[in-house]
């Protein structure tokens, strides 16, 4: 399933309306997964639903010049538990679903029974949190955070001025400095480690949510940065889900003593492990090949510069 959160972002609007519409409609996103995730039966409500608690977060963090990191703090810290809560049974869902055939043999079936009944117990606690008073508590925070413009509250007319500006401007400059960000923590990518790649991997993350917060403000041009900055988010992911997947299998097989099971956990790990030496092969490639790709905010910050 392909979900697509569309933020209604314009030219016409303030920071301040476009920071709403980004903050409400991946909110909403958030809502509308809730019973899917609840339910457990599709994989798509626990990764939709830590996509959306993900991007609010990130929103904050996008919009933090025009709204300090003081002010959302609290709203920060309750979105990365919300969202935390949930990496146990999304980890679980992608561990089964790319591990294991449908028709796979006898210690293959074992090993998938064990990651399910680990993946059921996630997904219980993840109905115990979805439903508890603290997330709940949350809910009813945010939403009365947006309704009231809380943030206003605590801002001098100084820094209001900045939440009454054109959002086109300050959408230039927050890509450029994250993109900045990115290409100096990539300088040495050819030497980078597992956990170097991990932090360079989240950057490139939050660099995404803002492209896709500020598309519709550069048209047709975004999908080409956007389709390289992803090509390179693939590579990243895949080698950190290689990183973490020894932890992962070790904590399936804490209660067996099956010697066949921990070889075949071995082998999978050997299989991933051949598979990255290979993606490292390409990862220059990809990063060279976004480290040059246009940024069409460049033209456009350029133009209201001269304008």
């Amino acid at each position: 399933m392909t979900h697509q959160i569309v933020t209604s972002v314009n030219p016409r609007q303030t920071v301040e309306e476009a920071f709403e519409h980004i903050l409400e409609a991946n909110l909403a996103s958030v809502k509308e997964f809730e019973p899917l995730a609840l339910a457990g039966e599709d994989i798509e409500g626990v990764h939709q639903m830590r996509v959306g608690l993900r991007r609010m977060r990130s929103s904050l963090n996008v919009f933090r010049v025009a709204i300090p990191r003081k002010l959302s703090r609290l709203l920060a810290k309750e979105m990365r538990w919300a969202a935390r809560t949930l990496d146990g049974a999304r980890d679980l869902d992608v561990y089964i679903t790319e591990n294991f055939p449908e028709k796979g043999g006898k210690y293959q079936q074992q090993m998938q029974r064990i990651a399910r009944d680990h993946r059921e117990e996630a997904y219980s606690r993840v109905k115990g949190i979805v439903q508890s008073k603290r997330y709940l508590a949350f809910n009813r925070k945010i939403v009365n955070w947006l309704d009231t413009k809380a943030w206003r509250e605590q801002l001098s007319e100084e820094e209001r001025k900045v939440l009454r500006r054109k959002i086109t401007p300050f959408a230039c400059q927050v890509l450029e400095e994250h993109q900045s960000d990115i290409l100096d923590a990539g300088k040495e990518i050819d030497k980078m480690d597992s956990e170097a790649l991990h932090r360079l991997r989240i950057e490139c993350k939050k660099l995404r949510y803002a492209a896709e917060f500020f598309a519709p403000l550069y048209g047709e041009r975004m999908k080409d940065f956007t389709r390289h900055l992803k090509s390179l988010q693939d590579l990243l992911g895949t080698l950190h889900d290689t990183a973490v997947l020894p932890g992962l299998q070790k904590d399936l097989l804490k209660d067996t003593r099956s010697s066949k099971l921990k070889r075949l956990a071995g082998k999978l790990e050997g299989k991933r492990g051949r598979e990255s030496k290979e993606i490292r092969k390409n990862l220059i490639e990809r990063w060279q090949a976004f480290s040059d790709a246009e940024r069409p905010w460049v033209k456009v910050r350029a133009r209201k510069v001269a304008e």
